[in-house]
């Protein structure tokens, strides 16, 4: 078994794509009106989902700052 070593090698990640201030702030916004369509479902809707009326409206009062991973 052989090793290969460098001294001089350092690791950089790679930028992600969508990791800057602005696609933050686009998802975000983007993340809001979801929330807010979702708020606005009747019943029939929610279900059709698999949504209960208060889990709907739990992440329908989420702030927009609180995004999914």
């Amino acid at each position: 078994m052989s090793t290969i070593t460098t001294a001089h090698a350092t690791y950089r990640p790679a930028k992600q794509p969508g990791a800057g201030p602005i696609s933050w702030i686009l998802r975000a916004f983007a993340v809001r009106a979801q929330r807010e369509r979702l708020g606005k479902l009747d019943d029939r809707l929610l279900r059709d989902i698999g949504v209960d009326h208060r889990l709907a409206r739990n992440e329908a009062q989420r702030p927009f700052w609180d995004l999914p991973r």
